[in-house]
């Protein structure tokens, strides 16, 4: 493999709360944050408090169908506005449980009951602090930027025209997975974005990716040593492979959409650091949301997706598709 010559970060980034809450400020709170899926909030006035670094944020769904998200604190005396992880908006109102000051579901302050009425009180001023938000692809993204940047596909467009061709928007989450792992978040994503340890830490991947086996440290170590194309059959899986499951065979239909030529890639990545990577087939998209919860602890959700007629294949085949 190549010799890579570039420093590694000093190792108190890896474990040092007061660096990690600079990170929390200078870099998850600075960009668009994947949260959930749409269908994480099916009906008008489900919500989800939503934790990230210091700050908590309630993302729900409103009366027209529409996505909203706002610090979860009432702008009365700044109390928690909903204390439970997610649930449902009584009668479209979001109600202090201090002082009951009720907004509507855009944030809006509607009623503020036993308070003495002034001339100089005007509602219209207190309404919830809004935290800007964006759907791309059936994924919800929050940004707690106070002038937020370009938007999702303007920042990481050469990553998502990568699936444009694949319906993300209208596919079903088919199976999730949640996982706290003993890591900096940093860690994760540099094992993600190198196969060095894939050898020796993977051979049943290896196997089915052979391109893996070379034990790359990246993309441009990939490019340098003259593989202009994954396989020598245009291709990364194996050849006998159809898609990514232990034998390469999967049995559930294909997703229309992709062309000839991504199918037979066998896999496409696009990557949007630092909040998830979404990995597509010909026949399921896989999605890994990243979420650091301190210096050593990382929260990793995975969601299966699948294309409404696929919902009720074998449940065999979708349990082999998340082995």
């Amino acid at each position: 493999m190549l010799q890579q010559t570039h420093p590694g970060l000093p190792a108190h980034w890896y474990y040092d709360p007061q660096h990690f809450a600079r990170e929390m400020k200078a870099i998850w709170q600075q960009q668009w944050i994947c949260v959930g899926r749409e269908s994480d909030w099916p009906a008008s006035g489900n919500y989800q408090v939503i934790p990230l670094g210091d700050q908590n944020i309630l993302v729900l769904r409103t009366e027209s169908g529409m996505f909203k998200a706002f610090h979860n604190t009432c702008r009365h005396r700044g109390a928690v506005l909903c204390e439970q992880a997610s649930g449902q908006l009584s009668q479209g109102r979001i109600v202090c449980p201090y002082h009951t000051w009720t907004y509507n579901l855009e944030g809006q302050l509607q009623g503020t009951p036993r308070r003495v009425e002034t001339e100089d009180f005007d509602a219209g001023q207190y309404s919830l602090y809004g935290v800007a938000l964006q759907t791309w692809g059936g994924f919800v993204f929050i940004s707690l930027a106070d002038i937020p940047g370009p938007s999702l596909t303007e920042s990481h467009g050469h990553e998502t025209d990568r699936l444009k061709n694949w319906p993300l928007g209208s596919l079903q989450l088919a199976h999730r997975e949640e996982n706290e792992v003993a890591c900096n978040w940093k860690v994760f994503w540099e094992n993600y974005l190198e196969c060095y340890h894939c050898p020796g830490t993977h051979p049943e991947l290896c196997r089915l990716v052979p391109t893996y086996s070379q034990g790359f440290l990246s993309r441009e170590d990939f490019h340098a040593v003259g593989r202009e194309s994954p396989s020598p059959a245009g291709q990364f899986l194996r050849e006998s492979a159809e898609t990514w499951a232990v034998d390469g065979i999967s049995g559930l239909p294909l997703i229309e959409g992709p062309t000839e030529a991504e199918r037979a890639l066998g896999m496409t990545f696009a990557t949007l650091f630092p909040t998830m990577f979404v990995v597509a087939h010909q026949d399921y998209v896989r999605s890994v949301r990243v979420v650091p919860l301190g210096p050593e602890t990382t929260r990793l959700t995975v969601d299966w997706l699948l294309p409404a007629s696929s919902m009720n294949a074998e449940p065999a085949l979708i349990e082999k598709m998340t082995s």
